[in-house]
């Protein structure tokens, strides 16, 4: 089906910089065209332009615009002229809070996807069920609306490397009310976006830069890992007390990272954290110091963002992280980030 529109979602606050990226990089291409909070949809210029599937590291979800439908009849319909190819079906809200989705929108999403999934079989649409999305699956995005009056937007995209596996880019985890800050949630989402919260850690080393006050830290000793944490800060008392009591190891090392003595680190280490609320400039020569001494097979690293000059970087500060990162890297805006981007590695 050829559409000249394609749509994107993004986090509350980024529209603006999602605009100026793609502009940068698609000058006289797409242009914006609906918008709302959360999301837009662009116009492409040229029927001979092609964009890439992922149109900008800060959209979360980035496809093919259907249009809005009304009804799910209507929906049906789109679904049935995209072909015999088997479909998987997101359902997700379009305004989405940074500490995560309240369970009463999952419970109105997860009733209208009963609804719709079951007017698709009804319908004959093939629908792909398996846990595991693989290359170049077609998925059937269906954006909600505030209530349910609002028509659901509808779209399509083909699944690739590095994508978001959860409708919307939403994983459902939420900030609990007992963690030590919300890296928790952060460090949570970005190992569910990489499919790594699937991966047993228990007894590897992670090592933490920024760690304070530990909500990070919180979350991988609850996984079972042994922690090294760099900071010049307090930790929160409950990370000790959690390390305790899961019989692993934490370390607080109260150093800034530019003053490590490397050759103390340990040899090896599982993963590599990063969330230095640092211009990038400054903190990344130092996470590449410090990659280079531990080989950490997997980073996660929060790139701070803070100013426009800045997030129009972006892109410059992940292919510098390319070069010295282990392979694949990929960058995104995760739901709970604020003016920054996650870069995972390995």
């Amino acid at each position: 089906m050829n559409t000249p529109f394609r749509f994107t979602t993004c986090r509350a606050g980024s529209e603006a910089t999602l605009k100026r990226d793609i502009a940068s990089h698609f000058v006289g291409e797409l242009t914006p065209a609906f918008m709302k909070p959360q999301f837009i949809t662009w116009k492409v210029k040229h029927p001979g332009f092609s964009p890439p599937k992922n149109l900008s590291h800060f959209a979360r979800v980035s496809g093919i615009s259907l249009g809005l439908c009304k009804t799910i009849a209507e929906l049906v319909e789109h679904a049935r002229n995209l072909g015999t190819k088997p479909l998987r079906l997101h359902v997700f809200p379009r305004l989405t809070a940074e500490d995560g989705v309240e369970a009463a929108t999952w419970q109105r999403i997860d009733a209208l996807t009963t609804e719709i999934t079951q007017a698709l079989e009804q319908a004959g649409v093939s629908l792909e069920t398996a846990p595991t999305l693989a290359h170049g699956d077609l998925i059937l995005d269906v954006i909600v609306g505030e209530t349910p009056e609002e028509p659901l937007f509808l779209g399509y995209h083909e699944h690739q490397a590095g994508m978001h596996t959860h409708p919307g880019g939403l994983p459902r985890i939420a900030l609990p009310a007992d963690v030590p800050s919300r890296a928790w949630l952060k460090l949570e989402q970005a190992l569910a976006w990489r499919g790594w919260d699937q991966l047993d850690l228990s007894g590897q080393t992670a090592l933490d830069l920024g760690c304070a006050p530990g909500g990070a830290t919180y979350a991988l000793i609850q996984r079972g890992m042994n922690v090294l944490g760099i900071d010049t800060g307090e930790m929160d008392p409950r990370v000790l007390d959690l390390a305790k009591a899961k019989g692993v190891r934490f370390d607080h090392w109260r150093t800034a990272a530019g003053r490590l003595n490397l050759t103390a680190l340990p040899k090896e280490a599982a993963l590599l954290l990063c969330d230095i609320n640092l211009a990038p400039t400054l903190v990344i020569p130092e996470i590449q110091r410090i990659q280079d001494a531990v080989q950490a097979r997997r980073l996660i690293l929060t790139i701070k963002l803070n100013t426009p000059a800045l997030e129009d970087r972006a892109h410059e500060f992940i292919d510098t992280i390319r070069d010295f990162a282990p392979a694949p890297v990929f960058a995104t805006q995760l739901a709970g980030n604020r003016r920054e981007i996650c870069v995972c590695a390995g």
